[in-house]
């Protein structure tokens, strides 16, 4: 799982002359101690309509899991919910 780490605004003009609008979203994850030590980050860009169909608004300190479409985009952002219900 990834922590959101930053959250910044985003625009820019494409080829066709329209504005792409979104977030850049910023997140680290742990290395796992096998492979080194400390964390390691990354960064990816949301755009307006994949934020608005997402079912809650990315925070700075949330725990997320990024799902990838099979040519390496960002094509789901999920929201870890830390909450275990305790079941009697």
């Amino acid at each position: 799982m990834s922590k959101i780490i930053g959250i910044a605004l985003c625009s820019f003009k494409l080829k066709d002359g329209s504005t792409m609008e979104g977030k850049t979203i910023y997140t680290s994850t742990p290395i796992d101690p096998k492979r080194g030590q400390g964390v390691a980050t990354e960064h990816f860009f949301l755009s307006a309509a994949k934020l608005a169909a997402l079912d809650f608004a990315p925070t700075v300190d949330q725990e997320v899991e990024v799902l990838y479409n099979k040519y390496g985009k960002v094509a789901q952002l999920r929201l870890v919910d830390d909450f275990d219900p305790v079941i009697d």
